[in-house]
């Protein structure tokens, strides 16, 4: 009995956590510059693949025309994040998106159709909610000023992207 309760108090902490939103863990406690040029380095990657993705695969005009939006702002941010890393010896950018991205990446392209479709949408919907709450949380508490301008200036931009990726209803 003591055991159970034991294991159930040290894994209580990561069971609350997460049932919390993602936007209240990040606020309380942004990463470190690194770690949020990786993190929106891999976002913008995955951005943009799924977006190459998505003006081969969907037949929706509503799709197409925001993976073309969205392969153009997440390009645009990408850029300005490699100007600032350029600049400095203390941020090493990925060159590839991690592991989740990937797996992400290689399921969409599995699909064909409607499912394409479906699947794009929901992962556009989470993809820039969870990048939204990143941007919001190092705006509000990031330490790097440099980066937290520039999560400031983007922040709207992605908020706008997570907005019409809501909209979009998947039709063939």
């Amino acid at each position: 009995m003591v055991r159970t309760r034991r294991a159930f108090l040290e894994t209580l902490p990561l069971a609350i956590a997460a049932l919390l939103p993602a936007r209240l863990v990040l606020a309380q406690s942004p990463p470190s510059a690194q770690d949020f040029a990786g993190q929106l380095a891999v976002a913008t990657m995955f951005g943009i693949e799924s977006a190459t993705l998505a003006l081969q695969k969907s037949s929706s005009p509503a799709i197409k025309d925001y993976a073309h939006r969205l392969a153009d702002d997440h390009a645009r941010a990408a850029s300005q994040l490699r100007r600032i890393v350029a600049r400095r010896s203390d941020i090493a950018l990925p060159d590839r998106p991690d592991g989740r991205h990937l797996d992400m990446i290689r399921d969409l392209g599995a699909l064909q159709g409607e499912a394409f479709d479906k699947a794009y949408t929901a992962a556009q919907r989470e993809a820039h909610r969870e990048l939204a709450a990143l941007l919001e949380a190092y705006a509000r508490n990031g330490a790097d000023p440099e980066l937290k301008a520039f999560a400031t200036e983007t922040l709207p931009l992605v908020q706008d992207l997570s907005d019409k990726a809501g909209a979009l209803t998947p039709r063939p």
